[in-house]
């Protein structure tokens, strides 16, 4: 008899452990609460905090706010540091990343990156007078020098394209109006930034850099919202929120609003149409 009931244990253990593993998710987290605990960091005009009500605002909190909004579902937006996406997702810290990206074009590998909700656009911004760079290869030389912030694509583009440039590299914690200033003041020739940061960091700052081979972008990232690798249920729901608000036009209304000439954003458009 002691040996029945000790199998029937043992047997019932992982059942039982698989089913409360499964209860703890992400998805069941957020479908038992109708609230979803997202990451976030601040990339001015994107995503900010603000300090005298310690809410988040920006463009991007408005898309993802109300792109979760048409499943019923609130958005409590948590801090991270940029870089720790991936830690945060699988210590369940965090239940999806918002506004994230494949920034460092190799964390492809740790996450799953849902529909993009819009698309960012770089470009390398120089300083004003700057007159040595006639193509991008110019940019691969010793004699040039970037600056980016650790976890971010400003490093990691500056690293893979142009390697044999030198790279000042800033903690993961700076803001993003520092890379700008860096150059303005001459410590690096050159950051890869994107239009929006650009154009807060050049109305308060008119006239010192400028971006060069604006033909064509230096690289394109879709704006999207991570969640931990392999979990097909926390990304179908995020896709299906994502795809709410394109659908309905949740997102244009707010990009239209950010940016009316569409200068510095992408937009997504759906694959079907009259």
């Amino acid at each position: 008899m002691r040996h029945v009931l000790l199998c029937a244990f043992l047997i019932a253990c992982p059942i039982l452990s698989s089913r409360a593993a499964d209860m703890s998710s992400a998805y069941d987290r957020v479908v038992t609460k109708n609230e979803l605990v997202c990451g976030i960091y601040a990339w001015a005009p994107y995503k900010e905090l603000d300090p005298n009500t310690g809410e988040w605002k920006g463009f991007a909190v408005d898309i993802y706010r109300k792109a979760f909004a048409t499943l019923d579902i609130k958005v409590i937006f948590k801090e991270v540091v940029l870089g720790n996406q991936v830690q945060d997702l699988n210590s369940g810290r965090i239940d999806a990343m918002c506004d994230d990206g494949p920034w460092i074009l190799s964390a492809g590998k740790f996450v799953e990156y849902s529909n993009p909700a819009y698309i960012a656009i770089t470009f390398p911004y120089v300083r004003i007078d700057e007159k040595r760079f006639k193509k991008r290869s110019d940019f691969n030389s010793p004699d040039v020098s970037f600056t980016g912030i650790d976890g971010d694509l400003s490093s990691d583009l500056a690293h893979r394209l142009f390697p044999a440039a030198k790279l000042l590299s800033a903690p993961s914690t700076t803001d993003i109006s520092q890379l700008y200033l860096n150059v303005q003041t001459g410590k690096a020739d050159i950051m890869i930034g994107d239009p929006a940061s650009f154009s807060i960091y050049n109305k308060n700052n008119p006239g010192k850099l400028k971006a060069l081979f604006t033909d064509r972008p230096i690289a394109m990232y879709k704006n999207v919202v991570s969640v931990k690798k392999g979990d097909a249920k926390m990304l179908g729901l995020v896709n299906q929120a994502i795809d709410n608000a394109l659908a309905l036009g949740i997102v244009d209304t707010i990009l239209d609003d950010f940016d009316p000439q569409h200068k510095l954003l992408m937009r997504v458009r759906l694959p079907y149409g009259f």
